[in-house]
């Protein structure tokens, strides 16, 4: 674990009472102060290692994230305010259960929050603003239009490979543990036993209790029932060594690789555009309140602001 501390290179300019009224951005009067922000720097790297915290490729992408959620945090209550958008209270309170339900108790719970350097107030209020910039968004994007049959067509035809489907086999198995148990297994096959039944009786898988039945496998995803593209429908494979154990399977099915029509795609085809229409309709909307708001950004301060580490 490393501790962080935030230096700036001209830190004897300011003292710090001069940090805490030192303003890095204001957005229509709400202002983002150097003290703020250096807490706001600090906590987000509390996770990295030495090294990462202070790359300064690395270091500017964090601060600019600070800077763009900041401005975003801002838009977004402002817009609240003006359309009567809140977080009720209940429902805060129902995300704040469901996130301490995944803890063993209640110590567990603030321990974590502990060694993440925030109190449970300040936990509560960034969880408030992240619920409230989630309903704004969906206030906002509920206009997006629906894609046109036009629109779905010129999508389709530019990615139809995306769309195209891989040859698969329907694989039955047994899994053992051991080289010995499948080649005595092997035997039993061999004399005329179901695969099936054997499944039933011996496999270590969680598909053996039903007969041993993987399913439709994919070409290329998965490599111990890669030779089943080689092999024949009803034809049984020799023991297959894995991670898992060892195999013995059989094609019980093939299906060719192909394209699929436009009409099996449609609805998804329609949720990706969908999904873009909503995108580009909060964007637009953000880059107009942007335009509309007075931002202030003392970018020199910002690029100003270091890292320095010790070990704790």
């Amino acid at each position: 674990m490393t501790a962080l501390s935030l230096a700036l290179l001209s830190a004897c300019t300011f003292s710090p009472t001069s940090l805490k009224k030192k303003v890095v951005v204001d957005i229509d009067g709400r202002q983002l102060t150097a003290e703020a922000f250096a807490h706001e720097l600090a906590y987000r790297l509390r996770d990295q290692d030495a090294l990462s915290a202070k790359d300064p490729k690395y270091l500017g992408i964090v601060k600019a994230k600070i800077v763009e959620e900041f401005i975003v945090q801002t838009i977004s209550e402002e817009w609240a305010k003006e359309n009567d958008v809140i977080v009720k209270a209940e429902d805060l309170d129902n995300e704040i259960r469901q996130v301490q339900v995944s803890y063993p108790d209640d110590l567990a719970f603030q321990q974590a929050l502990a060694e993440q350097g925030i109190t449970f107030r300040d936990w509560k209020a960034r969880l408030q603003s992240t619920l409230l910039q989630k309903l704004v968004s969906q206030k906002v994007i509920a206009e997006a239009p629906a894609p046109t049959d036009v629109d779905m067509q010129a999508y389709y035809r530019e990615h139809d490979k995306d769309f195209a489907v891989r040859e698969t086999a329907q694989i039955r198995q047994i899994l053992v543990g051991t080289e010995s148990d499948a080649k005595s297994i092997e035997g039993e096959l061999r004399s005329g036993k179901k695969l099936t039944d054997l499944a039933k009786k011996y496999s270590i898988s969680p598909e053996g209790p039903q007969g041993g039945m993987v399913g439709w496998v994919e070409k290329g995803l998965t490599d111990v029932f890669e030779s089943a593209f080689r092999m024949k429908q009803g034809q049984r494979s020799p023991v297959v060594k894995s991670s898992f154990g060892y195999h013995i399977f059989e094609v019980v099915g093939r299906k060719p690789a192909r394209s699929q029509g436009f009409n099996e795609v449609k609805d998804q085809i329609k949720r990706i555009l969908m999904e873009k229409n909503k995108q580009s309709l909060y964007l637009a909307w953000l880059e107009e309140r942007v335009r509309k708001s007075r931002v202030f950004k003392d970018q020199a301060f910002i690029d100003a602001l270091k890292v320095e580490t010790k070990p704790q």
